[in-house]
């Protein structure tokens, strides 16, 4: 169950998004490459595959061979230095909003949080997740992104394979930043 977000952190998450593509020299609408930004923020990245023969055979399977595999991307901690593993079996979309997360915790410096509760379940913290969510949308596709797209007349899908995301994350955020309606109200303005 989702939580509400602090007062203004929506806004904040738009400014990280469209900072960090001016610090790489891009407009704030452009597409942006989470392993390039991985890079930029000096965060190692590190595919699942390359650990292949580091563990037993069968939970390597186990974490890449089911359709909906258990295991996307985890963050690593060195003292204070962090990694991130991803699991480079699912679609290159996913990838990018598995890495975008997973850099989300980052750039937001949520604490390393234990792999297990007490009781052995997975250790869940609500709201830094539903703040990493936030933000790797925004990092995805920030709201001049959105506003660009809603305006361009091109496809959800065409849209979406520009920015290397699926067509369902392109339609979420053309919806939570709201730029289908802005343009529509302006364009109704226009005309009065």
């Amino acid at each position: 169950m989702a939580v509400a977000l602090r007062r203004g952190f929506k806004a904040e998450a738009d400014r990280y998004a469209v900072e960090f593509r001016m610090e790489l020299q891009l407009q704030a609408s452009a597409p942006l490459d989470m392993f390039q930004l991985a890079g930029h923020l000096e965060i190692p990245v590190m595919p699942l595959s390359a650990l292949a023969g580091e563990m037993d055979a069968a939970n390597y399977r186990h974490l890449t061979g089911a359709s909906k595999s258990p295991f996307s991307a985890i963050t690593l901690y060195l003292g204070r230095r962090r990694a991130i593993v991803y699991n480079d079996s699912h679609a290159p979309t996913r990838q990018q909003s598995d890495l975008a997360h997973e850099l989300s915790h980052a750039v937001l410096d949520h604490p390393p949080s234990g792999l297990t509760n007490e009781s052995g379940g997975r250790h869940y913290d609500q709201v830094l997740e539903d703040e990493a969510t936030c933000l790797s949308g925004f990092l995805l596709v920030p709201k001049a992104a959105a506003m660009s797209v809603a305006a361009s007349g091109e496809s959800v899908e065409e849209a979406a394979a520009r920015y290397k995301i699926s067509p369902a994350m392109m339609r979420m955020r053309l919806n939570q930043s709201g730029a289908q309606r802005i343009l529509a109200r302006a364009r109704a303005k226009r005309m009065c």
